[in-house]
């Protein structure tokens, strides 16, 4: 991630910490926020959890 986005991220964070945040700077804070989660990882992997359709276990 950039620089620039990165020190925007924080400040933005810093804000939303304070409740001084507008709507619009909470939209851009999460969007920047993702960025930096999503950074580096592989985005041709599949989103999809695939669960066993084997035996059924039930909490007793």
């Amino acid at each position: 991630m950039e620089s620039k986005k990165l020190a925007r991220l924080n400040c933005l964070f810093e804000k939303a910490v304070e409740n001084n945040a507008k709507l619009l700077e909470k939209r851009e804070l999460d969007e920047l926020y993702n960025e930096f989660i999503n950074d580096g990882r592989d985005h041709n992997k599949s989103n999809t959890v695939v669960f066993p359709t084997g035996i059924r276990r039930t909490a007793s």
